[in-house]
């Protein structure tokens, strides 16, 4: 299998489509005191060869640390908060047009929204499809600063 993928402000993927607005971040701009809330995308298309077909399989979209471990959500309090990641099962049926050496396009949009993270800094997103990494998206998590929200440094 092959995948393609980007982070973004949004994306979605509808009939067949994948739609993404504000393509290409590598900054997410947040308050600088925890919790670090961020929202961000992952716009991806899986090539599903002919062979891959009629057959499951599972997507993870798992957000990393720069040290590569998996990063927990902010969550005082709680004791053992989860991992941010997202386990996406797909099966792609084979159409009777497919012939063998054929690829199927599964567009996905992958939504993060008010995701309150535990620090400043790098962070990865890593794509596996059944276990095997396919690509990891690097974005940096920075304190914005008075002159982006349009105030004058004090």
């Amino acid at each position: 299998m092959e995948l393609d993928a980007m982070l973004c402000d949004h994306a979605e993927a509808v009939q067949g489509k994948l739609f993404i607005n504000g393509g290409a971040i590598d900054i997410c701009y947040t308050m600088p005191v925890p919790p670090h809330i961020v929202t961000f995308a992952v716009g991806l298309v899986i090539r599903v060869p002919y062979t891959a077909t009629n057959q499951a399989h599972t997507l993870i979209v798992r957000l990393l640390a720069s040290d590569g471990a998996a990063v927990t959500a902010y969550a005082p309090g709680v004791e053992e908060p989860g991992t941010i990641e997202a386990q996406l099962p797909f099966n792609l049926g084979r159409p009777p047009m497919l012939q063998p050496g054929d690829f199927q396009h599964l567009p996905l949009g992958v939504n993060f929204s008010a995701l309150p993270l535990p620090s400043l800094g790098g962070y990865s997103v890593q794509l596996l499809i059944d276990g095997t990494e396919m690509t990891r998206l690097p974005f940096r998590v920075m304190a914005n600063s008075p002159m982006l929200q349009g105030m004058p440094p004090a």
